[in-house]
């Protein structure tokens, strides 16, 4: 009886024993997942993609220490086969194109084929994390060391298809240095969270000259992350992205795409360090640039010793607000534009209590450059020790120039050149100015409120300066032109009791040229009228003519 009941419970251990280890299995779920950016798609083609349900996914042990005891998930009509003592096949469940299996291990390597763009994909996945802290993952739980010499992409790059297949979440890359050959494509919703955006060689009394968390590229003609069609609400914050010295083409983020728009994207706190180009964002040449990449903003980030440009857009539909940065550039040189920001082509762009320079026996290259774009806007901003403040289509394009959409500067200080080589509208309100600024044209109109030239000339120098202000523009203070769009023929108003400082000067028309139709009161001088004579009279010396009860009387 006691040998019998010894049995039993032995037996029942086993029982206990076995459900245990059966509890202890992981879950890992997922789907076909591409991420990728194309640039020779010729129709619509998003980012994220998925490779058919019936495609095989190959699952490899990452842990030989542990048996490679897989099974399908309960209920999720996938299959799963050994195919060798360290593989597996699983296949998606047709009608949900999910795929889910179990495991003994925390990580399995998974690969499959991809499309015709991407052929084959591998990625490290894990298994589904606890119910409580879904939503936010971690970079090193893929395998990411972050020591500066070990290469994290595939970490990198699982972790951006993980969060892809649960529709978004924070990817957490802690403290460390993390080199990486580049082109991770983000997927929508997402948001990369670093422990801090101090840039390298940052001015601390720290021993550690670099951020609390770097993203080291360390290959060429490549961007660290990449952006593509189809992609919304996208972060990037609290780190630094940089390139190692001189490599060709490094780019921190590339958004590039044709088709399908892509809108929503942010940086907050981001240093962009050492690139060819920090941000480049550019149409394919498909459909002509005209790509949406609409709503970004770059708020709280500093881009230093970028060779090209800080921030170079090039395509035509795209809305950008810069605030509360900072652009450090390198000198300029035959080789290097060393540019803050180039806008080729763009939509409306704000740039707001920013600023940007050089050094003075170094100075950086443009502040602005623009080619093509809608409105500008420059609120509270700064630049100097730079070889330009503004340049307006430096290239000469012919087809460049729009007096629609105007570029306005408020509350600034500009010192070095602004330069206009197209007709543009140019506003002005209460900004600060030095002697010589200005080169521009009478194909520029300029609204100016407020503004100072050459600062104070009894303490900074200014004195004797010749002042040239606008140039050569066409000056048009505190009005509109009466000729454009719906205003034509409308009166700037003025208000009552307005008092001249130099004498009036009114259009001059000849006697068969008076403007007909014009309300009482309208005033001009007729070049070649009798005076006294109503309706006016040809033959004279000239008089002032009113309109009075419909017709012109000649004073």
């Amino acid at each position: 009886m006691i040998v019998m009941k010894r049995r039993i419970l032995a037996t029942f251990a086993v029982v206990i024993s076995l459900t245990a280890a059966a509890m202890a299995q992981n879950k890992f779920e997922g789907y076909n997942i591409i991420l990728d950016a194309p640039d020779s798609h010729r129709g619509p083609t998003c980012a994220l993609r998925f490779a058919p349900p019936a495609t095989s996914i190959t699952i490899a042990d990452l842990d030989t220490a542990t048996p490679m005891n897989l099974r399908s998930c309960d209920g999720s009509g996938s299959s799963v086969q050994k195919s060798t003592a360290t593989t597996a096949i699983v296949k998606a469940n047709g009608s949900t194109q999910k795929w889910c299996f179990q495991g003994e291990d925390k990580k399995y390597r998974i690969s499959f084929n991809g499309d015709q763009f991407v052929r084959s994909l591998v990625y490290d996945w894990i298994a589904t994390p606890d119910a409580a802290t879904l939503g936010t993952y971690n970079v090193r739980d893929f395998g990411a060391i972050g020591d500066g010499r070990a290469d994290d992409t595939l970490a990198f790059r699982s972790a951006l298809a993980f969060v892809a297949a649960r529709n978004g979440g924070i990817l957490v890359v802690p403290e460390g240095d993390y080199a990486v050959t580049g082109n991770l494509t983000l997927p929508s919703n997402i948001t990369i969270r670093g422990a801090g955006g101090l840039h390298s060689q940052a001015g601390t009394s720290n021993l550690i000259r670099r951020s609390a968390t770097r993203i080291q590229l360390t290959a060429a003609n490549q961007p660290i992350f990449r952006i593509g069609e189809c992609t919304e609400k996208v972060g990037i914050e609290n780190i630094e992205l940089s390139s190692v010295q001189g490599l060709t083409k490094s780019v921190g983020v590339e958004a590039r795409g044709a088709y399908t728009s892509t809108q929503d994207i942010y940086f907050d706190n981001v240093a962009f360090t050492a690139f060819w180009r920090g941000i480049y964002a550019h149409g394919l040449p498909q459909t002509n640039l005209n790509w949406q990449f609409d709503y970004i903003k770059i708020r709280n980030s500093r881009f230093l010793y970028n060779t090209d440009s800080g921030v170079y857009c090039d395509t035509r539909n795209t809305d950008w607000k810069i605030e509360a940065s900072e652009f450090i550039n390198p000198q300029r040189t035959a080789s290097q534009a060393a540019n803050s920001m180039h806008f080729e082509r763009s939509g409306m762009v704000i740039v707001q209590d920013t600023f940007g320079g050089g050094y003075a026996n170094a100075k950086g290259g443009t502040f602005l450059n623009l080619l093509d774009n809608g409105s500008l806007t420059v609120i509270g901003s700064q630049t100097e020790s730079m070889t330009n403040s503004l340049v307006y289509n430096e290239v000469q394009n012919p087809n460049a120039g729009d007096y629609s959409y105007p570029i306005t500067i408020l509350n600034s200080i500009f010192d070095d050149p602004i330069i206009f080589k197209a007709r543009r509208t140019f506003v002005s309100v209460g900004s600060t100015y030095g002697p010589n600024t200005f080169t521009a044209d009478e194909r520029v109109r300029v609204y100016s409120t407020g503004d100072r030239f050459c600062y104070d000339g009894y303490i900074l120098g200014c004195r004797g300066a010749e002042r040239k202000n606008f140039d050569r523009a066409t000056i048009v203070f505190m009005t509109g032109q009466p000729s454009e769009g719906q205003v034509q023929g409308h009166p700037t108003y003025f208000g009552t009791d307005v008092e001249f400082g130099s004498p009036l000067q009114v259009p001059t028309f000849g006697q068969n040229a008076l403007p007909q139709g014009r309300p009482n009161g309208s005033l001009v001088y007729c070049s070649n009228c009798r005076r006294n004579s109503t309706p006016c009279q040809s033959g004279g010396n000239g008089a002032p003519a009113m309109v009075v009860g419909g017709q012109w009387s000649c004073l």
